[in-house]
């Protein structure tokens, strides 16, 4: 087993836990769909919040494979992988039918569902440039691409505008952001 498969045991783990409970949310409240409004913003982080686990676990196999089994790097997977599962459990409610609507749910709880998508992202760019020794690499992380930069303003201002009309434009981005990912990088370079 090399470095990089032990490493990924743990992070992967705890991802693929994330992605269970994302899914198991959105079967939650699909089941709710007759007593509870849904509404749009809450499904629409949902899906936000799989497709960014997804980029970061292909960021992960591809760009962290020099990676050492070491201390370091494990508390640093586990900050990642664990805001990712902070997320994940924070994204729908335990119990839907105390909510008058996902929406209001939404509104009260978006911060630690954003805030944890924020901190995984800005953990792997901190891994990165550790791993490659640049503070270019981690920096890369931000300004890699139109795409990069749009994808992070979007976060940091959904962040700090509360309005739901905002919300519901930062979502839209992000999804939009994600299905062209899907589109252009189907097949690896």
């Amino acid at each position: 087993m090399s470095s990089f498969d032990f490493f990924f045991s743990l992070f992967g783990l705890i991802l693929g836990l994330s992605v269970a409970v994302v899914i198991s949310g959105m079967t939650d409240i699909l089941r709710e769909r007759h007593r509870l409004p849904i509404g749009w913003l809450t499904p629409m982080l949902g899906l936000s919040l799989l497709f960014d686990l997804t980029t970061q676990w292909v960021n992960a196999w591809t760009g962290l494979r020099s990676i050492d089994v070491a201390y370091g790097p494990f508390v640093a997977a586990m900050v990642v992988a664990g805001s990712y599962f902070f997320a994940a459990s924070m994204a729908f409610p335990k119990t839907p039918s105390e909510w008058p609507s996902l929406d209001d749910y939404y509104l009260k709880n978006y911060r630690f569902v954003i805030g944890g998508m924020f901190l995984a992202n800005f953990g792997v760019a901190v891994m990165a440039g550790i791993i490659g020794q640049s503070f270019a690499i981690f920096l890369r992380a931000f300004i890699r691409s139109p795409f990069s930069i749009v994808f992070w303003v979007t976060l940091v201002a959904m962040l700090v505008i509360p309005r739901r009309g905002f919300q519901l434009v930062g979502l839209s981005i992000i999804l939009a952001l994600a299905l062209y990912a899907l589109a252009a990088l189907w097949h690896p370079r």
